[in-house]
């Protein structure tokens, strides 16, 4: 019984992490096409999600002590599913856990990947919003560096679409 609360975990972990993946194509779209209220819905979504993958990550692991129960061992071992398919006897039960493993295993790789390409986005995007505010401010460098004071120009002060003052 505890298997099938491992598997039925196992299972709802995978839905879960494509969920993921789904509101991170969204997160995509939305941050190329530079729209904050999508992003923060996405956020929001994927914060009740890890709610949501916490408590099922619970169930798994109390799904695997009752299991490790069930075959006499005492301990309170965190099990990896690939420790545990050694204790499982029957094939398909076992074909079903290492089903499930990959699964999940491949739904994270392509999160992992997903989440990689959002991060270079968004830094493009504040690398973007940096370089135009350069220019919009206009901030000569030329006061850094040396110059003989008889052979200076006047400073005319910088006049920015920006008031500093304000």
């Amino acid at each position: 019984m505890s298997l099938l609360q491992v598997t039925h975990a196992m299972g709802q972990l995978v839905e879960l992490h494509e969920q993921f993946i789904n509101v991170g194509e969204e997160k995509k779209q939305a941050i190329m096409s530079n729209d904050i209220g999508i992003i923060t819905q996405c956020v929001a979504k994927e914060m009740q999600l890890v709610k949501k993958v916490n408590t099922v990550e619970e169930q798994r692991v109390n799904g695997v002590y009752s299991f490790l129960q069930e075959k006499g061992i005492r301990s309170q071992l965190n099990l990896t599913i690939t420790e545990m398919t050694r204790l499982v006897f029957d094939p398909e039960e076992r074909n079903q856990l290492v089903a499930l493993q990959t699964t999940l295993y491949d739904r994270l790789t392509q999160l992992k990947e997903l989440n990689a390409i959002n991060k270079d986005l968004i830094e493009q995007s504040l690398t973007f919003i940096d370089y135009s505010m350069n220019l919009i401010i206009n901030q000569p460098e030329d006061h850094m560096i040396y110059q003989d004071p008889s052979k200076q120009k006047l400073d005319i002060p910088n006049r920015s679409y920006f008031d500093s003052r304000a």
